[in-house]
């Protein structure tokens, strides 16, 4: 998912269960150590303590602290930025705004550089501003509202930002000169990484299958060029000083020199159960540290997705769920039916019959959804089934109360399409 609309899903939305309880996403921080050719990765230690969802660190210069987002409360989704000190653990809390505050970093002066944004103004005024180290906001970076959703500074006159458009695209912006210019896409929403010993900054595009390739923006050209593929189906990397670059997927973490090796290398893998959707998403300026991302429990559309990117077919990448409830799914998965039916939306490209078998799981764990009915209907009616689409269909308008305008409109979708099957 590529599209504003995705970026902003990713923001506001919390990590949900059946219980609508919100599922921590914790930080972790790993030692890394060199050994000629190879490197090491100690057991993550965990940072955050299950205290919400936690997102997107960054490294203060020194090594010695990392800022990131959190959003602590449920209700709103409201993110803010918080600091913790790796020696002690201790956490402070930095931005306390009305305002959303992402991508956390510490600018050259020693200032707080995020991107700020409300939900009401989310597609004109989203972009990079200067707080103080207080929390107070002074300026914003941008001549003008923009669109900006990461970002990192590849030198003293130039940022390399991400712009979730459809289709995201990655734009250097000139700071003498106030312009932007986009110079590739479709590219991940997640901030572009400085290439050791490089004028350059790496980003991932992304395919839709999953084979992401890691490619290179030159700063003074504006040239790209492809550097690596990435780990199948992932998007975050991060680079050692000495230019391993690591990804993480499932429970381990791969590392890949790219001028050194042909293919990527399992360097680390964790047996606990809280570290089983792991995301390596920045590594210290000195190299010693990398921050972990992972949820505590991994998400089920997530698994489903790993496999039929590695070729299974989806009878195989669902089996192991398919005759399991709901409440017995969430006490080792995270759950959400949006997470199901997105994934249903991205498999458009394969036979009809794998989204009703993908759907058909959803309407199990979600018999009460007028809108997993409503997206069944449609696949049968791919798939060739009029009798089932007919049923579904029907099941959706018993299921939907038309109580808000979304649901009335999905109402009339399922009413036209019942006619045009020949039924209503």
């Amino acid at each position: 998912m590529n599209t504003a609309a995705g970026i902003l899903l990713a923001l506001l939305a919390p990590i949900v269960t059946a219980a609508q309880e919100v599922v921590p996403v914790n930080l972790y921080v790993a030692d890394l150590t060199y050994d000629r050719g190879s490197i090491r990765v100690s057991t993550p230690v965990k940072l955050t303590g299950d205290r919400g969802v936690n997102s997107q660190p960054s490294f203060t210069p020194d090594g010695k602290a990392i800022l990131f987002v959190g959003r602590r409360d449920s209700a709103n989704a409201q993110s803010d930025v918080y600091r913790i000190d790796l020696a002690t653990r201790a956490e402070t809390r930095i931005t306390s705004t009305a305002e959303m505050e992402n991508s956390p970093t510490v600018t050259p002066e020693g200032n707080l550089m995020v991107i700020r944004w409300v939900p009401a103004t989310l597609f004109t005024e989203w972009g990079p501003w200067i707080y103080d180290m207080q929390g107070r906001p002074l300026r914003g970076v941008l001549p003008r509202p923009d669109t900006v959703g990461y970002y990192v500074r590849a030198d003293s006159i130039t940022f390399a930002m991400v712009r979730p458009r459809s289709p995201s695209a990655i734009a250097l912006f000139d700071i003498r000169k106030g312009t932007m210019t986009e110079r590739d896409f479709p590219v991940a929403n997640i901030p572009p990484q400085v290439i050791p010993g490089q004028r350059a900054v790496s980003y991932t595009v992304t395919d839709s299958a999953g084979r992401n390739l890691i490619r290179r923006l030159d700063i003074a050209s504006g040239d790209t060029s492809t550097i690596t593929a990435a780990v199948l189906g992932r998007v975050a990397h991060a680079w050692t000083p000495r230019g391993e670059i690591l990804m993480g997927r499932g429970n381990r973490i791969f590392a890949r020199v790219p001028a050194r090796d042909s293919s990527w290398r399992e360097v680390a893998a964790f047996a606990d159960p809280e570290l089983q959707s792991i995301t390596t998403y920045v590594v210290s300026p000195q190299g010693d540290k990398v921050i972990l991302i992972s949820p505590a429990k991994p998400a089920l559309q997530g698994l489903i997705r790993d496999s039929l990117q590695a070729g299974r077919a989806m009878a195989t990448a669902i089996a192991g769920f398919t005759k399991k409830t709901l409440a017995e799914l969430a006490r080792t998965y995270e759950v959400s039916e949006g997470g199901l039916l997105g994934l249903a939306n991205e498999q458009r490209s394969r036979a009809a019959t794998d989204r009703v078998r993908l759907l058909e799981l959803a309407a199990g764990l979600y018999p009460a959804s007028h809108t997993v009915q409503m997206q069944l209907g449609a696949a049968y009616r791919d798939a060739g089934d009029k009798t089932r689409a007919i049923r579904a269909y029907q099941r959706s308008l018993e299921l939907n109360p038309r109580l808000t305008e979304a649901q009335k409109r999905d109402a009339t979708r399922v009413e036209e399409a019942l006619k045009a099957a020949g039924s209503g």
